[in-house]
């Protein structure tokens, strides 16, 4: 007759001891494991084998895993496609040489290549007159007087604006925005306005990554002296 003591409960195991049997015999342990049953979900009734449990969170693992790769290269895709677009309207609009031109170059590649057919380029000016349906020129003080704070900022808003701002800023189909991105054109003083408006409310956001809007806008603040003028003042001077 054996005089072993039986084990009565998980506190008669000395953990150490088993961790050391397991290491010395690894077929042993290699059987155990495939063999093992552990309690499924509180939720649910019946066992499932250590090793289909495992298998079960390397799957929940790939997926994550495959599905951030899938994330990181869809933004790769998106990037190279902005830079594209970007490419193309700097070379377009380094092509014009007046006022029509420019203004005409600058639309085409926002509604072709950018797809924002919503868009509006307010260009400060002493004296105000309409260029196009999509570009005039205004005096600064007076949109400063009627949108405060996005007119004076030096940084973009982002967001969903109030009706009052977005018929005013988008005074033909202030309706059918959602969200919009108003956009501060300046060098040592300001120069000009470009908003830009879509019917996705989730489309411009607080925190949206904001390098490619920098990069049109740098070009806009150079460009804009040198190919629109107005008969009576200078771009970007206006008070």
């Amino acid at each position: 007759m054996s005089n072993k003591k039986p084990v009565t409960s998980p506190t008669d195991l000395n953990p150490e001891l088993v961790f050391r049997y397991l290491e010395a015999h690894p077929d042993f342990t290699e059987k155990a494991l495939q063999q093992l049953e552990l309690p499924t979900h509180a939720t649910s009734q019946g066992t499932i084998s250590f090793s289909d449990r495992k298998l079960t969170s390397v799957n929940k693992k790939l997926a994550e895993t495959e599905s951030k790769l899938a994330e990181l290269i869809q933004n790769s895709t998106d990037n190279s496609h902005l830079f594209e677009c970007c490419h193309r309207l700097i070379l377009a609009l380094l092509d014009t040489a007046n006022t029509a031109s420019f203004i005409t170059a600058l639309s085409r590649s926002l509604e072709n290549d950018f797809k924002f057919s919503n868009h509006q380029l307010f260009i400060f000016a002493d004296q105000p007159a309409p260029i196009n349906e999509h570009a005039s020129f205004i005096k600064r003080k007076t949109l400063e007087q009627q949108l405060g704070g996005i007119v004076s900022s030096r940084q973009p808003t982002l967001g969903i604006l109030r009706q009052q701002e977005m018929k005013l800023l988008f005074p033909d189909n202030h309706l059918t925005i959602a969200s919009a991105a108003v956009l501060p054109i300046n060098d040592k003083l300001p120069i000009a306005l470009l908003t830009l408006g879509s019917a996705d409310q989730n489309n411009f956001r607080a925190g949206l990554e904001t390098t490619f809007i920098k990069l049109i806008t740098d070009v806009l603040s150079r460009l804009i002296p040198a190919r629109v003028a107005p008969p009576d003042s200078i771009p970007g001077r206006a008070e």
